[in-house]
């Protein structure tokens, strides 16, 4: 083994485009010298002379020797002869117990801003228990109303009921009653006819009086189809009277039936109101008669 070889470069001698290998080739092929020129104060070390050195300097460069490092032994410092006295056990013990304050002082300031911090939320807890206690308040009342309103409606719903049937009897007894009205219309009309062919088989000198019958015929015959025009309208504004009672009658009911549901909900609501309140404060209250920590 010559000055040329190395066990770091495989036991083999350099060559000139070797020393200026690339990084990005095969690490075995490309070999990156170190640099720092090498260490000739060693006795290990043999380089070869100075003129063959200087002429060789750009063709053939020794490789760098470098010194193995020397051995770290622990057992021999200060810090580790210290760990066996009585002063290092009180340096860490007083470290130790220092500690222990400091963790103790976090804790206790911890403590006492989570305390500040419980506080405020019990605090605004307690508001928003007001504020729910006061829309309770507020939406029994509105329940109040609205049960009234309900009963109202109810009644009103009956009475329309009753006025309806008393409007459709009523409407009757005036249907029967024209109806005889048409029918005594009819036999005097009958009875008039009868007179004025008397009239006209007796008199014919009489023109007058014929002309008068007829004219009164005329009369009670527009008089008729008048009062069945009556009548028939008075059928359909019953008929459409009664379909607008059954439709507002039905969305009376409906409504009604929307303002149970609504209530059925704002009960259970207030329900889950009530167990989220007492639930938080269940998980809030311990919290102040917590133990404080040991300093150890």
């Amino acid at each position: 083994m010559n000055h040329n070889t190395n066990i770091h470069f495989g036991n083999r001698t350099l060559i000139p485009h070797d020393l200026h290998g690339r990084s990005y080739q095969d690490p075995a092929v490309s070999i990156v010298p170190h640099p720092f020129p090498p260490n000739r104060a060693h006795p290990t070390f043999e380089g070869p002379s100075r003129d063959e050195h200087h002429y060789h300097h750009h063709q053939n460069r020794p490789p760098v020797y470098h010194q193995p490092p020397r051995p770290v032994l622990h057992s021999h410092h200060d810090h580790v002869l210290n760990r066996r006295r009585d002063s290092h056990f009180d340096a860490v013990l007083e470290g130790f117990m220092e500690s222990q304050r400091r963790t103790s002082r976090d804790i206790e300031t911890k403590l006492e801003f989570t305390r500040y911090e419980l506080d405020g939320r019990l605090g605004e807890l307690s508001t928003q228990i007001e504020r729910v206690e006061s829309r309770c308040l507020d939406m029994e009342e509105d329940l109040k109303k609205q049960g009234e309103a309900i009963e109202d409606n109810r009644r009103a719903i009956h009475f329309t009921k009753v006025s309806t049937k008393e409007m459709d009897n009523h409407l009757d007894e005036k249907i029967s009653s024209l109806d005889n009205n048409l029918d005594g219309t009819t036999k005097s009309l009958n009875s008039i006819t009868a007179v004025a062919h008397q009239a006209k088989r007796e008199v014919a000198e009489v023109t007058l009086k014929e002309r008068q019958c007829y004219s009164t015929m005329l009369t009670l015959v527009e008089g008729q189809k008048q009062v069945k025009a009556q009548i028939r309208d008075l059928h359909i504004s019953l008929d459409k009277r009664s379909q607008d009672i059954q439709r507002r009658a039905r969305g009376l009911e409906d409504k009604v039936d929307g303002v149970s549901k609504e209530v059925k909900d704002l009960t259970t609501r207030l329900a889950n109101l009530e167990e989220k309140v007492l639930t938080e404060a269940k998980t809030t209250v311990p919290k102040h008669n917590m133990p404080r920590p040991s300093l150890l």
